[in-house]
C-alpha cells in the first residue's frame, strides 16, 4: 500500500530536509545541554551527575523547545 508519509517514497530533497532537520535539532539539544548546564566539556559534567530520571526530564524539556 502506497504512504505518501513513508521514507521509503520521499524525494531526495525532502529526505535530505528531514535529516538536517534532525541534525540541526541534536546539535542544538547538545549546546542548550552544555549552556544550561555549565558543562565544562568533560565527562564529569553536571548533566553527567543528574540521575537518568532527571536526565530524561532535560531532553523531554528540550524537545519541547526545540
Amino acid at each position: 500500500m502506497y504512504h505518501s508519509n513513508s521514507p521509503s517514497n520521499w524525494s531526495w530533497k525532502k529526505a535530505f530536509d528531514e535529516m538536517n532537520k534532525y541534525v540541526h535539532q541534536t546539535e542544538m539539544t547538545q549546546q542548550s545541554i552544555n549552556h544550561v548546564l555549565n558543562y565544562p566539556g568533560e565527562a564529569n559534567g553536571v548533566f553527567m551527575t543528574l540521575s537518568k530520571s532527571q536526565q530524561d526530564d532535560v531532553y523531554e524539556i528540550l524537545d519541547q523547545i526545540l
